[in-house]
């Protein structure tokens, strides 16, 4: 049974009927694993699914590819060395009674912070989602 995918506008011509400028395409797997280009019609058409079932597919894939990505993204070093450094400025800023905010606070974890969202953006572009996309 096919599969929607997601939806590109860089590809604008349908891989069924070989109608072109078209404003988007549905990327479909095929049952052999074959990825094709489909216009809106030719999706519903090929795939027996209403459009319904096939935006409800993409919707589907896109959350599944959100959750991987912060699933990865959780995990990594960078996070984690983030979110430790975060907390050593909580902890000094109790200890010494001198609030760390702005400048002061930025730059106790600028360097954790920087490589954090390197990370973030190495993991949503090997995804395919944008940075906003993964996380907390």
């Amino acid at each position: 049974m096919s599969k929607a995918l997601g939806t590109t506008d860089e590809i604008t011509s349908c891989d069924c009927c070989g109608k072109s400028n078209l404003k988007s395409t549905v990327v479909i797997e095929l049952d052999d694993g074959q990825i094709v280009y489909y216009g809106c019609v030719c999706a519903t058409r090929n795939t027996g699914k209403s459009s319904k079932q096939i935006n409800t597919e993409i919707r589907a894939e896109h959350d599944r590819k959100v959750a991987a990505a912060s699933a990865e993204y959780k995990a990594s070093p960078a996070y984690i060395a983030y979110r430790a450094r975060l907390a050593e400025r909580d902890q000094v800023a109790r200890a010494t009674g001198v609030r760390m905010v702005g400048t002061v606070a930025m730059e106790f974890v600028r360097e954790a912070g920087n490589a954090d969202d390197a990370a973030r953006a190495l993991i949503a572009a090997k995804h395919g989602l944008t940075t906003y996309q993964v996380g907390a």
